[in-house]
């Protein structure tokens, strides 16, 4: 019986070699700039122009609906004495805007953009709600284009797939 181990391919060294320049540019947070730059290289350049028009869109959509539907949070949470009328408000406030965010997506005829804009929503809406939430969403969004553009770059210029 002879055992084979699967090869290293021209994907997966432009995959580690996109990431290697995300981590330069963005030494203290990569993280979005890497994640995005991994789903950007595809077995083909119009399908990680397509992912990246996705990721593109949906973390900017989900970061900007996310900031409105934020201001309306916060106005609950500062402005509402009772504790538990005042988490229910915001946690109805969220759910509309998920279906806002979903809403848009499909308006805008990016249905594979609905997953990041929902996660982008929630987390400018939740995990990051009381430190700065604009500061968040802009480098989401800058981190996120900085790792669409490269992955892109890497996957047309570096021995592009067919």
């Amino acid at each position: 019986m002879k055992l084979t181990t699967p090869k290293i391919g021209l994907r997966t060294t432009k995959t580690a070699l996109a990431v290697f320049l995300c981590l330069l540019l963005f030494p203290n947070e990569p993280f979005f700039a890497c994640l995005t730059t991994v789903f950007c290289i595809q077995d083909t350049f119009s399908n990680s122009v397509a992912m990246a028009m996705n990721r593109g869109v949906g973390t900017i959509l989900g970061a900007i609906i996310g900031l409105l539907f934020l201001i309306i949070c916060r106005f609950f949470t500062y402005n509402i004495d009772i504790y538990i009328i005042r988490k229910l408000l915001v946690y109805i406030t969220i759910s509309i805007g998920i279906i806002c965010v979903i809403y848009s997506c499909n308006f805008l005829k990016k249905n594979g953009a609905i997953n990041i804009s929902c996660i982008v929503f929630l987390a400018v809406t939740t995990a990051h709600a009381f430190a700065n939430p604009i500061h968040y969403a802009i480098n989401r969004i800058i981190e996120t284009l900085f790792g669409i553009f490269i992955g892109l770059l890497v996957n047309r210029f570096i021995l592009p797939p067919k």
